[in-house]
């Protein structure tokens, strides 16, 4: 039974206690073989990059040399290993511990996670600096002052000869604490990263450090490129490789490397192939460039099934751990960008209409400009809450990754649909409607919430209706339940399925449903024979096909609405 490192995130621990590891370690030598010296590598959250970092601080610290062969020797670059094992100081900073509730505990936070980092350094390679370089380098209160003053005390040991090595820097969630600023205080953000700015200033020395020799190589991750790019000049060294199709897989995981993982844990070979089937549905999707022959998948997300699995001998009944939900369910901060939420809920309207929205990927993100559609577009890439579906000349396709991250912009929609109802989650009692449906297959409770929702919504003209807005309002108060893994558009032969709920292990309702809802403006009333008869026919014809008549205990409905109300609410034989 594989030992799993799922939270684990410090290389040495997971060798040394001898923890599963998908090696990334032929990444090393590619990374050195790279003409730029100065690397930044953007993933969305979870994706593994702290352990990568750990990884590196292991392979290239002074301190780690003696341990080379015990923490090294069972991978790849432990059989070859490159000529700079082990010939760095390596500092490192980690930013994603901040608390970003005020000015000054932002300013605080990122100096003390400075002097932090800087103490770990100083304490690693303690025989080369004396009690006067650390008195000097901590009596100072700015954040760039402290690194400056590391970098000039290594200088001057450099040059009498004291101090042999340089310094790799290795930068982990540099841009965590300013995601949130973007959102929520804009005006804050802007000013860390001016001229005079805390974090401009800080970057700015690693800068100069690089240029008389004291810093050699540099290693950034974070999540999004907003901050790197809002320094302009202050930080221009760098070279990304977010983009890279050669570093593509160098985070997250193959299908392969999930199966083996399953197995692994006890899945046995005739589940295997189902198994993975749902973990694909659920977790798999991210695609970083368009010419990149697999998805991949969440590590995090997979190695928390696979953690739950190995324990329970069953699937876990929360899709995702609770850590890692509530990094990927903050939609609404993101909309909030540049505080533009109408215009930027345009996109998720589309996102949940139409399952996909166009756009050019940003390459230079700037504030000085106005905040795009393209540009938060782009940045929900970067966060992974969309993913490169298809290459359209000089734009992307972009769809969400899976159905786990579908699943929250649903959540988020509900929210966003019953505030412009004026209407509360808590008095619809929503689950309980559903739970009817699933258990009773009892569709009136939920067709009552629906109406609701809509008799509000054109009473306050909020939106113009369509069959797709419609299905999307519908589909809201479904997937936040989490009962049902549901497909939207699901395809039988060129034919598509409105709305499919099936099975999620280890959930078990009673029923599984296909639905197909059909919707006329009140003006367009005339026709609804007509249209009941065109969607009884798509429906029977539909449950004609092998893939649906292979579920069991399905229940199949066709709902017609003519504005607010359902004037068709049918049962349809599924036998």
């Amino acid at each position: 039974m594989l030992k799993l490192p799922y939270g684990v995130s410090n290389f040495a621990q997971l060798t040394n206690a001898g923890y599963y590891f998908v090696d990334r370690t032929p990444f090393i030598a590619q990374l050195e073989q790279m003409n730029e010296p100065y690397l930044f590598y953007l993933r969305p959250r979870r994706f593994g990059k702290s352990l990568f970092i750990s990884m590196l601080q292991s392979y290239y610290g002074l301190e780690y040399a003696a341990e080379f062969t015990d923490l090294f020797a069972r991978y790849a670059i432990g059989q070859q290993p490159t000529p700079l094992a082990n010939q760095y100081f390596v500092l490192r900073l980690d930013f994603s511990r901040i608390n970003t509730q005020t000015r000054e505990s932002t300013f605080t936070g990122f100096l003390e996670n400075v002097k932090q980092g800087v103490s770990q350094f100083l304490s690693a390679y303690r025989q080369y600096y004396d009690e006067a370089d650390t008195h000097y380098i901590f009596a100072a209160e700015e954040p760039s002052i402290v690194v400056g003053r590391l970098f000039e005390r290594t200088k001057n040991h450099q040059t009498s000869d004291k101090l042999p090595y340089k310094i790799y820097v290795l930068i982990d969630e540099y841009d965590h604490f300013a995601n949130e600023l973007v959102a929520f205080r804009l005006e804050e953000f802007k000013e860390s990263v001016s001229r005079n700015g805390y974090v401009r200033k800080f970057y700015e020395n690693i800068k100069a450090a690089t240029g008389v020799g004291v810093v050699d190589r540099i290693f950034i991750t974070g999540v999004s490129p907003l901050t790197l790019d809002s320094l302009t000049s202050g930080f221009n060294i760098g070279k990304h490789l977010s983009l890279d199709i050669q570093f593509h897989n160098m985070l997250g995981f193959s299908e392969q490397e999930v199966a083996d993982i399953l197995t692994g844990v006890g899945v046995e070979e005739s589940r295997l192939p189902s198994v993975l089937d749902d973990l694909r549905r659920w977790y798999n999707g991210y695609l970083f460039n368009s010419k990149a022959q697999a998805k991949l998948y969440n590590p995090d997300m997979a190695l928390y099934f696979a953690s739950e699995f190995s324990r329970t001998r069953e699937y876990p009944e929360e899709l995702l751990d609770t850590n890692i939900a509530s990094d990927y369910g903050k939609l609404r901060e993101l909309f909030r960008v540049e505080g533009q939420e109408v215009q930027n809920l345009a996109v998720l309207d589309e996102l949940i209409t139409e399952g996909q929205v166009a756009a050019q990927l940003t390459r230079q993100f700037s504030f000085e400009k106005d905040f795009t559609r393209d540009d938060l577009i782009s940045l929900l890439f970067y966060l992974g809450i969309v993913t490169i579906k298809a290459a359209e000349l000089s734009r992307f396709i972009f769809e969400p990754p899976n159905f786990v991250i579908t699943q929250l912009y649903f959540t988020y929609f509900q929210q966003i649909v019953l505030h412009r109802a004026a209407l509360r989650a808590d008095d619809l009692r929503i689950y309980d409607r559903v739970l009817k449906l699933a258990q009773e297959n009892e569709i009136a409770p939920l067709i009552e919430a629906v109406e609701a929702i809509l008799l509000q919504l054109s009473n306050r003209d909020a939106v113009g209706f369509d069959e797709k807005y419609v299905k999307a309002i519908f589909a809201s108060l479904l997937y936040p339940t989490q009962i049902y893994t549901i497909f939207s558009e699901y395809e039988t032969d060129r034919r598509y399925v409105d709305l499919l709920l099936t099975r999620r292990p280890p959930i078990d309702p009673n029923y599984q449903f296909v639905f197909e809802l059909k919707y006329l403006k009140q003006q367009d009333a005339e026709q609804l024979a007509r249209v009941k008869a065109e969607g009884l026919a798509q429906i029977e014809q539909l449950l004609r096909h092998e893939k649906l008549q292979a579920l069991t205990d399905l229940r199949a409905w066709l709902l017609v609405f003519v504005g607010p109300k359902a004037q068709v609410v049918m049962a349809v034989e599924t036998e």
